[in-house]
C-alpha cells in the first residue's frame, strides 16, 4: 500500500507545541479559576450571614398569634406574659420578633393591655407572684418603683442585652410586657419610651450583676464561674396563695396556705405602699391560722375587710388602709361557715 499521499499543494501539517497550547488554554482556564473563586466567595459569604443573622426573621403582629410566643428559643421563660390575652381586654397591641442569630437570638416582644378593674387587680397579683425555681433555688421578678423605668414595674430579666418585665400603667390600668434580646435600640418597634432608662448600655453590669429569675450563679472558689439556666415556661405552683386588693399606692395582701384537703389558712397580711419612688411593707401576723374567707375594698377604697373564720364562727377584721391599722371595733361575728 501506498504511505505517500498527495499534497494536493498544501503544507504539512506540524502538531502544536505544549507552550502554544497553553497559551491557547490559558484564558479559558483564568476564566474558570475566576468564576470558581467568586463562587467560593459567594458561598462563605452566605454561609457567614446565615451563621450570624440566621433565617429570616418570624414576625407576628397578630393577637391571634400569641401562643406562638414560646415556639423558638429565647433566654426567657416569659413568666410575667399571660399565658393567653383575657379575652376582655381592651386596646390590645401585640408584636413579635425573633430571628435566629449566632449562639444568641434576636428578638423582642410587646404585648399591652387596657383590663377592667377586678381583672387589672388579679393580673398584677399574678405578676407580683411569679416565681422560677432553678433546683433547689428560687427567684422572683422584682419591683422597680420609677427608678429605671417611666412607670412602676415587676423586673424578671435585667441584663445588659436582655430584657423582660411589665409596665404597670395604674391610671388607665394597662400593662405593657415587654421582652428583648440583643435587639439594637434603633430596631426597637414599640414606644421607646418604654425602655428602661439604661437600655443599649452594654458595659453597666460585669458578670456576676446581671439579673435573671431564670438563672442561678455557679459559685467556685468563691467566685461566679458559670450560670445555671432553666429558660421552660414552668413557673412554681405554690402551696401558697396571694389575694390582693388595690387603692392607689397601696396593695393589701392576704397570704394563705392549701393543705391537701383543700382548707386555706391565712399566714399573714402584708401592706405594699410606695414611700417616694422606693417600695415599702407593713407586716400584720394576728391573723395566722385562721380558716381565710374572703378579701374585699369598701366603695371610697379606704378600708379592707378580711373575712376569716375560727371556732367562735365567721368573722370580719376592717383594715385601715392609708392608717395602715386593723379596726378593733370593726370585729364582726356571723354564722360558721362549713369547712369543706
Amino acid at each position: 500500500m501506498n504511505e505517500n499521499r498527495p499534497s494536493y499543494g498544501l503544507p504539512a501539517a506540524t502538531p502544536p507545541s505544549g507552550k502554544n497550547a497553553f497559551k491557547k488554554l490559558l484564558p479559558a482556564i483564568l476564566i474558570g479559576a475566576a468564576a470558581g473563586f467568586l463562587l467560593c466567595l459567594g458561598l462563605l459569604t452566605w454561609l457567614i450571614y446565615a451563621f450570624f443573622l440566621g433565617p429570616a426573621p418570624t414576625v407576628y403582629e397578630d393577637a391571634a398569634d400569641y401562643g406562638k410566643c414560646w415556639e423558638n428559643r429565647i433566654h426567657s421563660g416569659l413568666l410575667l406574659f399571660p399565658d393567653k390575652i383575657n379575652p376582655a381586654a381592651a386596646d390590645t397591641e401585640f408584636y413579635y420578633y425573633w430571628r435566629d442569630t449566632f449562639n444568641f437570638p434576636t428578638a423582642q416582644i410587646h404585648l399591652a393591655c387596657t383590663y377592667t378593674p377586678d381583672d387589672y387587680t388579679q393580673e398584677v397579683s399574678r405578676i407580683r407572684s411569679v416565681r422560677k425555681q432553678i433546683g433547689a433555688h428560687t427567684k422572683q421578678a422584682y419591683f422597680d418603683g420609677c427608678l429605671d423605668f417611666p412607670c412602676p414595674a415587676y423586673v424578671a430579666v435585667s441584663k445588659n442585652h436582655i430584657w423582660e418585665y411589665a409596665l404597670l400603667m395604674e391610671e388607665s390600668r394597662t400593662i405593657h410586657y415587654i421582652f428583648t434580646e440583643y435587639c439594637p435600640l434603633e430596631d426597637v418597634h414599640f414606644e421607646k419610651s418604654y425602655l428602661p432608662a439604661n437600655y443599649g448600655d452594654t458595659s453597666r453590669l460585669a458578670f456576676g450583676e446581671e439579673f435573671s429569675i431564670y438563672e442561678y450563679p455557679v459559685y467556685e472558689n468563691g467566685e461566679i464561674t458559670a450560670l445555671e439556666g432553666d429558660y421552660s415556661h414552668d413557673a412554681i405552683v405554690p402551696k401558697t396563695q396571694g389575694h390582693y386588693v388595690e387603692a392607689g399606692k397601696y396593695s393589701l395582701q392576704v397570704t394563705t396556705e392549701i393543705d391537701a384537703n383543700g382548707i386555706e389558712t391565712i399566714q399573714g397580711c402584708t401592706l405594699f405602699y410606695l414611700d417616694g419612688t422606693t417600695e415599702k411593707t407593713w407586716e400584720y401576723s394576728d391573723l395566722n391560722g385562721k380558716l381565710y374567707r374572703g378579701l374585699s375594698l369598701n366603695k371610697d377604697r379606704t378600708q379592707a375587710t378580711i373575712t376569716w373564720e375560727d371556732e367562735g364562727g365567721k368573722k370580719e377584721s376592717a383594715f385601715d388602709i392609708q392608717g395602715r391599722e386593723f379596726l378593733p371595733a370593726a370585729l364582726k361575728s356571723g354564722p360558721p361557715c362549713p369547712h369543706s
